[in-house]
């Protein structure tokens, strides 16, 4: 129970700070930490990195396929830290397609001058697959793959 939930507050968090970036920053940017990180509205009509960009449909498709598998990791899983990097990757993954199917494109605000503009969303994502990679290199990846170690 504990893990949707965690699915609907990374959801609920990710589609606030976008509306509030919708809103702020759509006309000017706004520095912060000395001009390292801006608030900055972006509109991604691609992936990470704006790679594939006018590829909505597949993005969905690709998207809906993820959550579902997830969801279904989450039911299976008897690891706690593997279900949090679930809930985690599931969440943020809701986020951005929601916004792919009812807007077109994905907000993006969180400017690091050092990397591409990105959202709550896909920091979610980002954490929850840097756990899943730690996970499976300390386990060897066998609650991943719904194994019993022998």
């Amino acid at each position: 129970m504990v893990y949707w939930i965690i699915i609907m507050l990374t959801f609920v968090l990710d589609q606030l700070t976008k509306a509030k970036a919708e809103n702020v920053f759509v006309d000017s940017s706004v520095n912060l930490l000395g001009g390292i990180l801006s608030l900055t509205y972006v509109q991604n009509r691609g992936g990470a990195f704006s790679i594939l960009e006018g590829k909505r449909i597949f993005f969905i498709i690709v998207s809906i396929i993820l959550i579902l598998f997830l969801c279904y990791m989450i039911f299976k899983s008897t690891n706690n830290l593997y279900k949090f990097s679930f809930s985690l990757i599931v969440g943020g993954a809701m986020g951005n397609l929601f916004d792919r199917v009812a807007k077109g494109y994905v907000v993006d605000f969180i400017d690091i001058k050092v990397i591409p503009v990105f959202n709550l969303a896909d920091f979610f994502i980002t954490c929850g697959v840097l756990l899943l990679i730690f996970l499976m290199l300390k386990e060897g990846g066998e609650e991943l793959f719904l194994k019993k170690k022998s």
